[in-house]
């Protein structure tokens, strides 16, 4: 079984602006061509299913994360609201691996209710 993984709640909570990802939002297609920006995808996505409340900061972090690791994405779900902004803003984030070609392997879920969050 492939090692995957997920990062820690403090780097998930270190991002406060856009501008801690402006040199870390781009990805290439998998199968090549012109890079395109995550966040920006990311945020069409979220106008189109109308996930307005979720947390950007956490979404930047994930966008982040997805840029480093592409092929073995997976996200901790819980560092602010876990059902109305993480599990969310993880599916974002997979739409758009997933447009690029790549696949996400899961999330992380290590506080509250696992029982009736999982």
């Amino acid at each position: 079984m492939p090692v995957a993984g997920t990062s820690a709640h403090s780097f998930i909570m270190s991002f406060e602006s856009e501008e801690d990802i402006s040199q870390s939002r781009r990805l290439r297609p998998k199968a090549g061509g012109e890079e395109i920006d995550l966040l920006e995808a990311c945020l069409r996505y979220r106008e189109e299913l109308g996930w307005q409340g979720t947390v950007l900061k956490e979404l930047y972090a994930f966008i982040s994360f997805a840029v480093a690791y592409p092929n073995s994405f997976s996200a901790l779900v819980d560092s602010y609201n876990t059902m109305e902004s993480g599990v969310k803003n993880c599916i974002l984030v997979c739409l758009v691996l997933h447009d690029l070609g790549y696949k996400s392997v899961g999330i992380r879920l290590d506080s509250g209710d696992l029982t009736v969050l999982s």
